[in-house]
């Protein structure tokens, strides 16, 4: 199990940074203003799926919640979506964001929410019975 924690962090943090510095590259190169720091939304959601990850493989060995790690994941996925708004609260719904700002939003979830569901359709296929 240390294993697989010790390849999901290494995942996160190494898509987090590639997929950072090419999307900033990108902003800066179409000279696109972004009222939101770049950073700190590739951090909140490196973080956040890294959690999620590492909490399902840790619970993935729970005999008491295995059968509800499916279930559990959709709590998840709905519980993201609120802290990120919370989280980001300004600039989901206070400031009127361009389109490309928009996309600049989506682009990192879109990336993280593929690597997430990755890991966890892989923790419930060993959880299966």
């Amino acid at each position: 199990m240390v294993k697989n924690l010790i390849i999901y962090i290494i995942v996160f943090c190494f898509v987090g940074l590639l997929a950072y510095f090419f999307h900033n590259n990108f902003i800066q190169e179409k000279n696109i203003f972004l009222p939101f720091s770049l950073k700190k939304v590739y951090l909140f959601f490196v973080l956040f799926s890294l959690g999620i990850c590492c909490l399902f493989k840790i619970g993935s060995v729970i005999n008491k919640i295995k059968e509800q790690l499916g279930f559990i994941y959709l709590g998840t996925i709905i519980l993201k979506i609120v802290v990120f708004a919370a989280v980001f609260y300004k600039y989901v719904f206070t400031v009127d964001l361009t389109t490309a700002q928009r996309i600049a939003l989506i682009v990192p979830m879109a990336i993280f929410l593929i690597i997430e569901v990755f890991f966890v359709a892989k923790i419930l296929n060993k959880t299966s019975f």
